[in-house]
């Protein structure tokens, strides 16, 4: 009688150890799991706020404008803006209006520049430019009225720029602050 129940206290006793043995297993798997997540999510965000991210999110904003001009017929504008460090694309649907009139129903999407992705100035391929006062890239279904370059800077000061080129369409990011091709006026070529 003595050894079976030393035999049930023993069985007890290695259940009991297995079972809390599983516990600390599960829960070493949820942490686990948790520590994962966190990182990814943290991963993801430090990779929207790096430059190269922000760049490119900003030149495919100018490549979803004028791709959706071109299919829908629809007017959209990008409006860079430098008093308040942003970006706006809009569709036009009101006629051109200044920058705070803009009606709520007409933004698409709306960013930030900041310290890891800095705006510098924006020149248009007829040669004006500016450094202060809101720069705006219109697109049609014909392409675009402007075309024009933004430059902009990473946290350690090295140029890049954003090429719009209305005759191809093309936007392009380009390391360093590049010539642009002007068009030659119409009295340079015979008109």
């Amino acid at each position: 009688m003595i050894l079976f129940d030393s035999y049930r206290l023993m069985k007890r006793t290695s259940f009991k150890a297995g079972a809390i043995l599983a516990e600390v297993v599960m829960v070493l798997l949820i942490i686990a799991m948790f520590t994962t997540v966190a990182m990814i999510n943290l991963s993801g965000a430090l990779g929207r706020n790096s430059f190269k991210s922000r760049a490119y999110d900003f030149v495919k904003l100018f490549q979803m404008a004028a791709t959706s001009a071109a299919e829908t017929g629809r007017r959209y504008e990008i409006i860079v803006d430098f008093v308040q460090n942003s970006y706006m694309l809009r569709q036009i649907t009101t006629g051109l209006v200044a920058v705070e009139d803009v009606l709520e129903e007409e933004i698409i999407q709306t960013g930030q520049f900041n310290d890891k992705f800095q705006l510098s100035y924006v020149i248009f391929d007829d040669g004006d430019w500016t450094n202060e006062a809101p720069a705006l890239f219109r697109v049609g279904k014909n392409g675009w009225q402007y075309g024009g370059k933004i430059v902009v800077t990473d946290e350690n000061g090295k140029e890049y720029s954003i090429v719009i080129n209305r005759l191809s369409r093309m936007i392009n990011i380009v390391e360093g602050d590049v010539e642009m091709v002007m068009p030659r006026p119409a009295d340079e070529m015979g008109f």
